[in-house]
C-alpha cells in the first residue's frame, strides 16, 4: 500500500451509514463504492481530483468533508463544533 493512502485525515468523517473513514484508503474505499448517480455529482469531482494528484491530507479531508455535507450523509452530530477563544489576560 502506498504511504499516501496510510496517512490519517484531518479529523475522522462519521457518516450517517454509520462508517467513519479515518485514512485516504477508507475515503478511496468509500468512493469507489458510490452510486454512478452520487459519483458523478459535482461535490465528490474535486474530491476525487485531488485524490488522483495525491494533493496534502489536508485539502482532500476539505473535499470530502464538503461532499458528504452537501449530500446530507456528514453526521455533524459526531463533530464538535465548539471554537476555542484564546484567553486574554485580565489588565490590572
Amino acid at each position: 500500500m502506498s504511504p499516501y493512502l496510510s496517512q490519517k485525515l484531518t479529523r475522522p468523517l462519521v457518516t450517517k451509514g454509520g462508517g467513519t473513514p479515518r485514512t485516504v484508503l477508507d475515503v478511496r474505499t468509500y468512493m469507489l463504492a458510490l452510486s454512478k448517480e452520487r459519483e458523478h455529482r459535482s461535490h465528490w469531482q474535486p474530491a476525487a481530483e485531488l485524490l488522483l494528484d495525491g494533493a496534502t491530507v489536508a485539502d482532500f479531508s476539505k473535499a470530502v468533508e464538503l461532499a458528504l455535507f452537501y449530500e446530507a450523509k456528514l453526521d455533524l452530530t459526531a463533530i464538535d463544533l465548539r471554537c476555542e477563544r484564546p484567553t486574554v489576560p485580565k489588565s490590572r
